[in-house]
C-alpha cells in the first residue's frame, strides 16, 4: 500500500508475523512522513494518542501517531475517524496477528488501510516467495529488472535460508559488490565473494548454544566445528562477523542500554543492526546473559585473543574453555 500524505487515511494498521516486512513498511511510512513535514509522536497509551491528536488538530500540525495495537481505545479511533482530521493520522502497530479481543482498535481499521504480511506456513511457498523477494530486492538496489536470475536465486536460498532480514542483508552486500565493479548483472562469482562465510563453516550451533547458554550444546557445536574445519577456527570464533566474541560485546553493549531503559528501537540504531535482529536475537540473548556474565565472557575472550597474538601453545583449548565456562555461569 502507497501513502498518499497529502491527505492519509485517519486511521491505518500493519500487522502479521513477517516482522522484517511490517518494520521495513512502517519505516517507510514514517520517512515519508517526515519528509512530508509531519511531526512523528510515538505513543504508548490512549492517553498519549489523544494529547497528539489535541494537539495536532488544535494547531494544525500534521502528525503521525505511531503506537501498539492493544493501547488504543476502539472509542478514540471511532471518534477520530468521525472528526475527517484531514492530516492527522494514527499508525497502529501489531507484533503478530491481530486479535479481536486484544486489539479490538484494529479490528476497527477498514480492510483497504490494514497492511499485513503474513510468514507461508507451507515450506515450499515460503521458499517461493523468498525466491521472488531477492528478485525483487536486486532489481530496487541495481535499477535492472534482470539483475538476479531466478537460477540463482534459488541457490541463494539454498544457502542462507528463507528469512528476508538476512536475505535482504545479504544481497544489499552483494549489489554493492557488483555497483563498486561497475556492473549491473549478478554472478555467482560475486555471491561465492559475498557469501563465502555461509558455504564453508557454519557456525550457526555455535550461535544458538551462546544465545541460549547451553553448555552441552555449546560443547558439540565447538566438536562439530573443529572437525569440520580444515584450518584452525580459533580465530573465526574471535574475530569473524557474527562470531561468539563479536556476538558477546554487541549483547553486552546491548545489556547495558537496557539497563539504562534504552528501547528496542534505540538500541537497534545505536548498534546499527536491523530492527528484526535486535528484536529477536540481540535482545533476547542480552537478557539471558546479563550484564555481569557477558562481561565476564568478553574479557575471557579478549584474554584469549591476547594469547593468540603472543603464541599461546593451545588457543583452540582456552577458546573452548571461555565459551563453556561463559554458558555454564561459572564466574573467572
Amino acid at each position: 500500500m502507497k501513502l498518499s500524505w497529502d491527505k492519509p487515511p485517519p486511521v491505518l494498521a500493519v500487522t502479521g508475523d513477517e516482522r522484517f516486512l511490517c518494520r521495513r513498511w512502517l519505516h517507510h511510512a514514517m520517512m515519508g512522513a517526515y519528509q512530508a513535514g509531519y511531526e512523528v509522536v510515538h505513543a504508548g497509551s490512549d492517553g498519549e494518542v489523544i494529547d497528539a491528536l489535541s494537539m495536532g488538530t488544535t494547531f494544525g500540525q500534521p502528525t503521525l501517531i505511531l503506537v501498539p495495537g492493544g493501547k488504543v481505545d476502539p472509542e478514540t479511533v471511532r471518534a477520530h475517524e468521525a472528526d475527517k482530521p484531514g492530516r492527522v493520522c494514527i499508525l497502529m502497530e501489531v507484533e503478530g496477528n491481530a486479535d479481536p479481543k486484544k486489539h479490538p482498535a484494529v479490528a476497527l481499521v477498514k480492510k483497504k488501510h490494514t497492511i499485513t504480511y503474513c510468514i507461508p506456513a507451507r515450506k515450499q511457498d515460503r521458499e517461493g516467495r523468498a525466491v521472488k523477494f531477492l528478485v525483487m530486492e536486486a532489481h530496487r538496489l541495481t535499477l535492472n529488472q534482470q539483475a538476479l536470475s531466478t537460477d540463482l536465486a534459488k541457490a541463494m536460498i539454498g544457502v542462507m535460508g528463507v528469512d528476508l532480514g538476512v536475505l535482504s542483508y545479504e544481497m544489499s552486500k552483494v549489489t554493492a559488490l557488483v555497483r563498486s565493479q561497475g556492473g549491473k548483472q549478478i554472478t555467482s562469482a560475486e555471491v561465492k565473494a559475498v557469501v563465502k562465510g555461509h558455504i564453508g563453516v557454519d557456525m550457526q550451533p555455535v550461535r544458538d548454544a551462546l544465545a541460549s547458554r547451553h553448555t552441552a550444546k555449546m560443547a558439540k557445536a565447538l566438536v562439530t566445528l573443529r572437525r569440520k574445519s580444515v584450518t584452525d577456527p580459533t580465530m573465526l570464533l574471535l574475530r569473524a562477523r557474527g562470531g561468539p566474541a563479536d556476538l558477546a560485546y554487541r549483547w553486552l553493549q546491548a545489556a547495558l542500554l537496557l539497563d539504562r531503559g534504552t528501547t528496542p528501537q534505540q538500541i537497534g540504531a545505536m548498534l546499527g543492526s536491523p530492527s528484526w535482529v535486535t528484536e529477536r536475537v540481540t535482545i533476547p540473548a542480552a537478557r539471558k546473559w546479563g550484564t555481569r556474565n557477558l562481561a565476564n565472557l568478553v574479557r575471557d575472550l579478549a584474554h584469549v585473543d591476547r594469547g593468540v597474538l603472543r603464541g599461546v601453545p593451545a588457543p583452540w583449548v582456552a577458546c573452548e574453555a571461555a565459551l563453556l565456562r561463559g554458558c555454564s555461569s561459572v564466574g573467572s
